[in-house]
C-alpha cells in the first residue's frame, strides 16, 4: 500500500485553503493525500497567526520559511515532512505596495507589478517573480507549486460552481477586478456565503468543475499542468509512492 502524499499550503485566507483541498481532490482523483495548512498560522483554530493573512502573511511566512531554511525556502525543514509546498497569493496583490501592508524588509521593491489585462499571465508572471523572491530562490524549486488566481480566487469559485454563467463564459472573466462582486447578480436560491462554512457546502462542487475550469481559464490551467508535473517530480524522487493514476 503506498504513502499518501503530503501536501502543504501557504495561502492567504482559510476559505482558500477550503478551495485549495477541493481543487487538489479532483487533480488527484484516487491518490490519497495528506493536506496541511501552514499559512496562516492557527488556520484550524481560533488563535491569532502571528504571521497574519490576507498577501502580507503569506509574505511573512516565505520570508520567515527562507531564513529557517539558510536563505532559501528550499533549505528550510518544510520537505522534511512534506512532499509538495503550495504558495497561494491572488494576482490582485499585483497592484500592491509593501508600505501598505506595512512591510520594511522587503528584498526589494519589486511591487506594483500590474499589466494590462488581458492578457492576465502578464500581470501574474510578474507576481510569480516577486513570490519566488520571497522564498529566496532564483527560480520555482520543482517541490513548490505557485497558486496565481486571477484576479483572485472567487473567479475560481464562481467559474467551477457557476460554469455557464455569462460573466464566466465571455472570455475576460480573468481581468474582472470584481469576481466576488457577480455573486450578487446570482439568483437568490443559488447564491453562497462567502465564509468558511459556505465553501466548505460547496467543495464538492469546486471540484466537479474543476476539469471544466482548468480548460477555460488560463490561470487555473497553469496551476493544473504545474501541480502534475510537480506531483510526477515528487513521484520519480520518492519511488515508495505510487502516484500515478
Amino acid at each position: 500500500m503506498s504513502n499518501p502524499i503530503r501536501v502543504a499550503v501557504a495561502v492567504e485566507g482559510p476559505t482558500d485553503a477550503i478551495v485549495l483541498q477541493a481543487i487538489l481532490k479532483c487533480i488527484l482523483g484516487s491518490i490519497e493525500f495528506e493536506f496541511q495548512i501552514l499559512q496562516p498560522e492557527g488556520a484550524a483554530s481560533i488563535a491569532l497567526p502571528s504571521t497574519g493573512v490576507g498577501w502580507a502573511g503569506v509574505y511573512r511566512w516565505c520570508r520567515q520559511s527562507a531564513t529557517k531554511g539558510g536563505g532559501s525556502v528550499g533549505g528550510s525543514a518544510v520537505f522534511s515532512n512534506h512532499d509538495l509546498l503550495v504558495v497561494h497569493v491572488d494576482a490582485d496583490v499585483a497592484k500592491m505596495n509593501y508600505s501598505r501592508a506595512d512591510i520594511q524588509d522587503a528584498p526589494c521593491q519589486d511591487l506594483p507589478c500590474n499589466q494590462p489585462c488581458p492578457p492576465p499571465e502578464a500581470t501574474t508572471d510578474a507576481l510569480r517573480m516577486v513570490v519566488v523572491r520571497w522564498l529566496g530562490e532564483r527560480q520555482c524549486p520543482s517541490q513548490v507549486v505557485l497558486c496565481t488566481p486571477s484576479m483572485n480566487m472567487d473567479a475560481w469559485v464562481i467559474g467551477a460552481v457557476f460554469p455557464s454563467n455569462a460573466m464566466v463564459t465571455r472570455g475576460d472573466w480573468e481581468c474582472n477586478q470584481n469576481p466576488q462582486g457577480q455573486l450578487g447578480n446570482i439568483p437568490k436560491k443559488q447564491r453562497f456565503q462567502k465564509s468558511q462554512r459556505g465553501y466548505r457546502a460547496k467543495q464538492t462542487e469546486i471540484s466537479s468543475g474543476w476539469g471544466h475550469l482548468s480548460q477555460i481559464l488560463t490561470e487555473a490551467g497553469r496551476f493544473d499542468r504545474e501541480f502534475r508535473a510537480a506531483l510526477q517530480s515528487a513521484s520519480t524522487c520518492a519511488p515508495r509512492r505510487s502516484l500515478g493514476r
